[in-house]
């Protein structure tokens, strides 16, 4: 599907369904998931917004031109931000987001100085404790954190773990900021970590029911321009996180879930 002479590259995050058998196109319903998360963000024009992981920029892009937001959107994958970049360019809004190559758990900005943060089906990759302290501090007091990302909704066991698991990271392929594995947090230690970042929750929505399939539908889903993102694991072992995420959105044992947290004046001791 083409926009302006371009070739949309569906978001590699959850799309959101709003009833049964719905048949939104992926870029629609995703764009509509990007829009019930950024509507928690609380900006407005003349805001500043850091979206971590920022992957190919849609979500960044789209929160700019419909929110008025100035956005600061990092990654490790310069690919993705060239590729972010440009679109940014084409939708022209070049000027309200920037894309930078930057170190989620050692951001190069001073102390509270974003409004609020997105981090939007990022937090697998990253420990999330870390991930919490490096937020909290560029945040200003009573600023927001939108966290966006699937969870166990059961206990893993190893034969879950063993079905759904995704594959080891080669370390070439990552940065501090990255773990060695894609793996699933359970909502209460995102709460716990928050919490002792100086972070209270002001709002945990579920949305298994409406993101269900969102990652095959990205890997398989027929009537979509461009290539095709592949299963399984590359020759150096390297996962490709679509093929896992499609793992984990076909099981019943993994959820959704929206959390938004609001920076307190004081962290936790």
């Amino acid at each position: 599907m083409a926009l302006m002479g371009e070739t949309v590259r569906p978001d590699r995050h959850h799309d959101r369904r709003t009833r049964p058998h719905d048949d939104a196109s992926i870029l629609e319903a995703t764009e509509r998931m990007t829009d019930f998360v950024v509507a928690r963000l609380g900006v407005g024009r003349g805001s500043r917004v850091l979206d971590v992981g920022c992957g190919n920029g849609r979500p960044a892009v789209r929160l700019a031109r419909t929110l008025g937001a100035r956005v600061v959107a990092i990654d490790i994958d310069g690919e993705a931000l060239r590729d972010g970049a440009e679109h940014a360019a084409a939708q022209g809004m070049a000027e309200m987001v920037r894309f930078r190559r930057a170190d989620a758990l050692d951001l190069p900005f001073a102390d509270a100085s974003f409004d609020a943060v997105l981090a939007f089906d990022v937090t697998p990759h990253l420990d999330v404790a870390a991930l919490y302290r490096s937020v909290a501090r560029v945040l200003r007091p009573g600023g927001r954190l939108v966290v966006e990302t699937p969870y166990p909704r059961v206990p893993m066991t190893e034969e879950i773990r063993e079905r759904i698991g995704p594959c080891p990271a080669a370390p070439s392929a990552v940065s501090s900021a990255v773990s060695g594995a894609l793996s699933l947090d359970a909502p209460e230690d995102h709460l716990s970590a928050a919490r002792r970042a100086g972070m209270t929750a002001t709002e945990l929505v579920d949305i298994t029911e409406s993101v269900r399939d969102s990652f095959s539908r990205l890997t398989r889903g027929p009537g979509e321009r461009g290539a095709r993102p592949e299963a399984g694991c590359g020759a150096s072992g390297t996962a490709r996180p679509p093929a896992t995420f499609a793992a984990w959105a076909d099981a019943a044992e993994v959820g959704g879930v929206v959390m938004t947290f609001t920076r307190m004046d004081r962290m936790e001791q």
